[in-house]
């Protein structure tokens, strides 16, 4: 729908005017029909009429709703008109002002003209058609017919006046469609204060002497009172802080504990362990060979497929394919969405923002298109939507509502026999994140489902495939921590019998792992290392183990447990 509004003269605008906005699916077109260059202090100069732009919505660089008004600023480099403030919207069909006026002078000459005919008309013809009618009543009829009219002209009137909705409601509808394909929409009750004015200083220069002498005399006098001054604050400073650096030597060496943006479970958090928790290992590991303590549980094993708490609402990226067009390449997109949670899901957005990167030293990542997705729903718990884009680009960001994400414990997940639907899905990568989401919910069909994507293996799915089925063994590695060169985890033998010659396995990486692309490509593995744990493992039970650590810390730390031969393989 097109939308008509007024840009108003505003400390952070550069328009003021007539312009019209509409949202298509190629971007925000933003027609002037009678708009100029504002600036503040400025009389605005000659107005442009008739000229229309289409901003792709990745070169919206703001967009607010504050109050009665919307703030819009867009790329520069489209047009010079590029940051609005925008009031007083309304709908209809569009004309221009001019025009308006001069259908509603139409209306009004047509609906008095029609009115007279209505009274003239029944006083000529009714007394010849009933004679016996009288003046009076034909007077009647006339002035009724003409009353009518007069009413059926008055409303005609007002919808060419109005021609849609105004006012707030205008301005609702715009932004719920702008919403759509712009899901960070900001809102806000108004528009922020107006910025305080600085302060103008005096003009020193009036101030300094004429003559030379008295110049430098004044630059002399003015240098020296500054070394004394900063002389003074550096000497106080420094007498301030020495009792408070003997203090801190005093205090022991202890990272503080990660915190709600620190490492996520399966990537390693080093800090001492605390006072009400016992010493991880009796003995002090050394070589190869693990050391193990006091008792231990897993519920579920830890894994980097989900280290972070999983959405709700899960885009994956299933395929990517780079094409060259002549003098740029273009990336192919196959994206699919899958909703995890327990409720039914309306207008499934998300922004798909494509970027280049400059060649080495510059390496800088700048955008260069963008595409709207878009699904009115239902998205039903369990289910997935696909769809295919394609623009000018190497590299690609996916960007979407901030959605609700699962409980540790699988708290706002859909119910199991649904997400198990997704294991019977067209593509395989949202198989293979179906059947992730099962193991972390603790469901015994993960494994069945992991173990048969096995058997049919892809080069580009082994990475994903055996960090799953990893998690999934009966012998769980979790609660991995790491203090200085010593690390802690829990080992624990969920089968029904006892276990030995068991092994624990640390692998670093250079990075985190996306489990949103099962099939693209892992991050390096930094190193590997394999510690053999005595003794017997008695079947649900479990011991803390440590080894000791010779790398330095990695972007991400993964532990995994089986037989120590199985592991060295």
């Amino acid at each position: 729908m097109r939308f008509r509004a007024i840009a108003v003269a505003a400390e952070r605008s550069n328009a003021i005017g007539v312009v019209e906005v509409e949202c298509t699916p190629h971007g925000l077109a933003l027609g002037y029909l009678g708009a100029g260059a504002f600036s503040d202090g400025y009389a605005p100069g000659a107005l442009t009429t008739g000229t229309r732009v289409t901003v792709p919505y990745g070169q919206i660089l703001d967009a607010r709703v504050e109050g009665e008004q919307l703030y819009l600023a867009v790329d520069p480099t489209l047009t010079p008109l590029s940051q609005l403030t925008l009031t007083t919207f309304s709908t209809g069909d569009g004309v221009h002002l001019r025009e308006r006026h001069r259908q509603r002078l139409i209306v009004r000459v047509g609906a008095v003209a029609t009115a007279l005919l209505a009274i003239l008309l029944p006083a000529l013809s009714l007394p010849r058609l009933v004679p016996r009618a009288g003046a009076g009543l034909a007077l009647a009829v006339g002035v009724l017919g003409a009353l009518a009219v007069l009413v059926i002209g008055l409303a005609a009137d007002r919808h060419v006046a109005l021609g849609g909705r105004d006012g707030e409601a205008a301005l609702g509808a715009f932004a719920a469609e702008l919403a759509r394909y712009l899901p960070n929409l900001t809102r806000a009750a108004g528009p922020p204060p107006p910025k305080t004015k600085p302060l103008r200083l005096p003009d020193f220069e009036r101030l300094l002497p004429r003559t030379a002498f008295a110049v430098i005399a004044t630059l002399t006098a003015g240098a020296l009172a500054l070394v004394l001054t900063a002389h003074r604050v550096l000497t106080v400073g420094e007498s301030a802080r020495a009792p408070v650096a003997q203090h801190r030597t005093a205090e022991p060496d202890v990272a503080p504990a990660p915190g709600p943006t620190g490492p996520a479970p399966a990537v390693a958090a080093r800090a001492a362990p605390s006072a009400s928790t016992p010493s991880p290992a009796l003995t002090t590991p050394t070589g190869d060979t693990a050391s193990t303590a006091g008792p231990c549980r897993c519920e579920r094993a830890d894994s980097l497929l989900w280290a972070r708490p999983l959405p709700a609402l899960s885009s994956l990226v299933l395929r990517r394919r780079l094409e060259h067009h002549g003098a740029h390449d273009e990336l192919a997109l196959d994206i699919a969405a899958v909703n995890s949670g327990d409720r039914p899901l309306e207008d499934v957005t998300f922004m798909v923002q494509f970027f280049e990167r400059d060649p080495p030293p510059s390496n800088r990542r700048y955008p260069v298109s963008s595409r709207a997705l878009y699904f009115e729903g239902p998205l039903a718990p369990g289910q997935a939507i696909k769809w295919s884009v394609q623009a000018r680009g190497r590299e690609v960001d996916i960007q979407g509502a901030p959605p609700a994400t699962l409980g540790p414990e699988g708290q706002g997940a859909a119910p199991t026999n649904l997400i198990a639907g997704l294991l019977d899905a067209n593509h395989r990568p949202v198989r293979l994140y179906g059947a992730m989401l099962l193991g972390y919910l603790g469901d015994p069909r993960a494994r069945e489902a992991a173990e048969k994507l096995h058997e049919a293996l892809r080069d580009d799915e082994a990475p994903y495939l055996s960090r799953l089925l990893a998690a999934l063994g009966e012998v769980r590695a979790c609660n991995l921590r790491v203090s200085g060169d010593l690390a802690t985890l829990c080992l624990y033998n969920a089968s029904g019998e006892a276990r030995s010659g068991l092994g624990v396995r640390l692998r670093g990486l250079d990075a985190m792992v996306d489990p949103s692309e099962p099939t693209g490509q892992p991050p390096t593995v930094v190193f590997e290392h394999v510690w053999h744990v005595p003794g017997e493992l008695a079947p649900e039970r479990g011991l803390v183990t440590s080894v000791r650590l010779d790398a330095a810390e990695p972007a991400a730390l993964e532990a995994a447990a089986d037989r120590y031969d199985l592991l060295r393989d």
